[in-house]
């Protein structure tokens, strides 16, 4: 026979069907994923899922950075437009058709050709999604983890 509704009450919501402490909710972790995702899930004891969401935050502040190149000032980091030509041009030489834009150089092959990377608006604003919603995971996360104790 069921039992009628008002025989539910607060002390048996504590605890679960077999007799284990129900989770409750982490606010220091949550708090702690809030500061630098990651944190949260150290503290909970979740050891390699703290650090792969570490791992995909810090890819996402580095695609960020890097498309935000050159960085001379604050407000180079929130510019989402392609940098102006004029600010692009060299100083009326031959090259200036070749040096569209600001670019990284990366490695000098054996021939003389050049390896560049340069900065897209498009991945700029990826890796700022990328990083808000690793950064949104990361809090849901920790505050929904429950410490992990140990076995007697």
């Amino acid at each position: 026979m069921a039992e009628p509704a008002t025989a539910y009450t607060e002390s048996s919501n504590l605890r679960n069907p077999q007799g284990e402490p129900a989770p409750t909710r982490s606010y220091v972790a949550m708090i702690l994923s809030a500061i630098l995702p990651g944190l949260g899930q150290l503290y909970l004891g979740q050891f390699l899922k703290g650090f792969i969401i570490f791992l995909i935050f810090a890819s996402a502040f580095g695609i960020f950075y890097l498309n935000s190149m050159p960085v001379t000032e604050w407000r180079d980091l929130v510019r989402f437009k392609p940098i102006p030509k004029a600010e692009t041009t060299t100083n009326n030489t031959e090259d200036s058709e070749k040096h569209l834009g600001y670019a990284i150089h990366i490695w000098t092959f054996d021939d003389g050709e050049k390896l560049m990377y340069r900065p897209s608006w498009k991945l700029k604003i990826s890796g700022s999604i990328q990083g808000i919603l690793c950064w949104l995971y990361a809090i849901g996360d920790g505050w929904r983890g429950r410490r992990r104790r140990h076995q007697r």
